[in-house]
C-alpha cells in the first residue's frame, strides 16, 4: 500500500518543520506518496471550493491524508478535503472550529478539552530526541524575537547574554537567531561578542542546523517566547535555561511554572537550581506519526 499525503505549506520554516519531522517517521512506518502544495491566497481558495478555477491539484493522485501547519493553510486544507476527499490533519490550535478538522495535533500547554479529534503532544512536533552526544563544556543560545505573548527587550537579551559569556568561560559558547531576532539586535550583538562566541543566523545555515547542534551541546539558553525552541533543546538532553522576558498574559505561566518545579529547566530570574536529566525513547513527532496511523490507515 501506497499512501497518498498532501502537505499544505505555508513558508514559514517553523511550521514546515513541524510537519517535515512527521512525514518522516510516517514515511518510515508505511509507503508514502508526498505531494508539497502551497497555500493559495484567500480568493483563489473560494474560488477552488466553487470549483471554478482550474485547480492543478486535480491532476493528482487522490489524498488519504492532507497535513497542514500554520492559520492561512487551514481553509485551504479544508477545500483539498471538499474537493478531493482524504483525512485534514492540522498541527496546532486552530482558529477555525475544531469540529471541521479530522484530527489536530497539538502541545498541552493549549489546554484543549478532551475531544476526539484531538491529539495531544508534551510540546510542539519535532523529531529529536536524547542521542546522548553531549560534547562536554559545549553550550549553546537560542534567541526568539517579538512575539504576542512576551514582551521583547533588546537590551535586557543583550545584557543576560554578556552574563552567559562572562559567567561561562571554560564553554564553548554558539548563538543561533530565528526569523522573528530583530536586524539591529543581530548587528549591534555582532559589534559586541562575535570575538567571544560564534553567531549564526537563521538565514545563513541549513534546515537541519539546529538538530545538529542540540545533540551535541551539554547547555543551553533560550529565550522565553521560544516554545518550540525550548521543545527541541529539552528533547535533545541538554541542560536548559530560559532568559527571562517580562509577559504579556498567563498563557504559558503553567508551562514554565511546572517545568522549573520539576527541575526540568532554570530560568534566569529565579533561584538556580541542579537540573533533573531527561530522557524519552520517542519523540513527538514519531509518537503522533504512530497515531495517525493507527487511528486512520491501519
Amino acid at each position: 500500500m501506497k499512501l497518498n499525503i498532501w502537505l499544505i505549506l505555508d513558508g514559514k520554516r517553523g511550521h514546515e518543520k513541524q510537519i517535515e519531522d512527521l512525514v518522516f517517521f510516517i514515511n518510515k512506518k508505511i509507503r508514502t506518496n508526498i505531494k508539497k502544495i502551497k497555500k493559495s491566497n484567500s480568493l483563489n481558495t473560494f474560488l477552488n471550493f466553487l470549483r471554478i478555477r482550474n485547480d492543478p491539484c486535480k491532476y493528482l493522485s487522490r489524498p488519504d491524508l492532507i497535513i497542514a501547519a500554520g492559520h492561512q493553510t487551514h481553509l485551504d486544507a479544508l477545500q483539498k478535503k471538499y474537493c478531493y476527499g482524504g483525512k485534514v490533519i492540522i498541527l496546532m490550535k486552530p482558529t477555525l472550529p475544531t469540529i471541521l478538522f479530522d484530527l489536530i495535533i497539538a502541545p498541552l500547554h493549549d489546554k484543549f478539552s478532551s475531544q476526539k479529534n484531538i491529539y495531544l503532544t508534551s510540546g510542539p512536533v519535532n523529531k529529536i530526541i536524547n542521542k546522548k552526544k553531549q560534547k562536554k563544556n559545549k553550550g549553546l543560545i537560542m534567541i526568539g524575537g517579538p512575539s504576542k505573548n512576551f514582551n521583547w527587550s533588546s537590551k535586557k537579551i543583550e545584557d543576560e547574554i554578556l552574563k552567559i559569556i562572562k559567567n561561562n568561560r571554560q564553554i564553548k559558547l554558539t548563538l543561533g537567531t530565528s526569523r522573528r531576532t530583530p536586524d539591529n539586535f543581530v548587528k549591534r550583538l555582532f559589534a559586541k561578542v562575535s570575538n567571544h562566541i560564534d553567531i549564526k543566523t537563521h538565514n545563513n545555515v541549513s534546515s537541519n542546523w539546529l538538530e545538529k547542534e542540540v545533540e551535541k551541546s551539554e547547555f543551553s539558553w533560550v529565550t522565553q517566547d521560544s516554545i518550540s525552541m525550548l521543545y527541541d533543546l529539552l528533547n535533545s538532553g541538554s541542560k536548559v535555561t530560559c532568559i527571562s522576558l517580562m509577559p504579556k498574559n498567563k498563557k504559558f505561566f503553567n508551562l514554565y511554572e511546572n517545568l522549573y518545579l520539576n527541575k526540568r529547566i532554570n530560568i534566569t530570574n529565579r533561584k538556580f537550581q541542579n537540573l533533573e536529566t531527561y530522557n524519552i525513547d520517542k519523540s513527538n513527532a514519531e509518537l503522533s506519526a504512530e497515531y495517525i496511523l493507527d487511528k486512520f490507515i491501519r
